[in-house]
């Protein structure tokens, strides 16, 4: 098995950090502006709907860590999970990224790791910044 893993230093809080992990609006500032949530499940699709995740929310820790268990999107992505966890050093919060279970770091894995990249980059944005850099409709011209 094969895991993608990411994490950076973000001057923000636990809190403002855990809220775009959970909120709708928080997925549509950093990942993609074709997010959803209902109760526990979220949606999250690319280019048109042509590539959609779908998340199940599976544990949450107010402020120190979010897991979303992989319902459906592309083949490798499928009995994946991934995990966040949000913890304070240095004055700074630290966020880390662990998508874990793929089966090989063979075909799209590379893809998936540089745009996970991107993503942990969009968070730390939109918090330090004021703007992510998700997903929009522009991204298919």
């Amino acid at each position: 098995m094969a895991d993608v893993l990411h994490q950076t230093g973000i001057k923000a809080s636990a809190e403002a950090i855990y809220e775009v992990l959970t909120k709708e609006d928080g997925l549509k500032s950093w990942w993609s502006q074709h997010s959803s949530i209902d109760g526990s499940l979220a949606s999250v699709s690319f280019y048109n709907g042509m590539v959609t995740f779908k998340l199940r929310v599976a544990e949450t820790k107010a402020n120190e860590k979010v897991v979303w268990a992989v319902e459906g999107g592309p083949p490798d992505w499928s009995n994946t999970t991934i995990t966040w966890t949000i913890s304070e050093q240095d004055g700074q919060t630290i966020l880390h990224l662990a998508h874990r279970g793929f089966p090989s770091t063979e075909g799209n894995f590379a893809n998936v790791n540089y745009n996970w990249g991107w993503y942990v980059t969009s968070i730390k944005f939109l918090l330090e910044k004021g703007e992510g850099m998700p997903h929009t409709d522009a991204d298919l011209m």
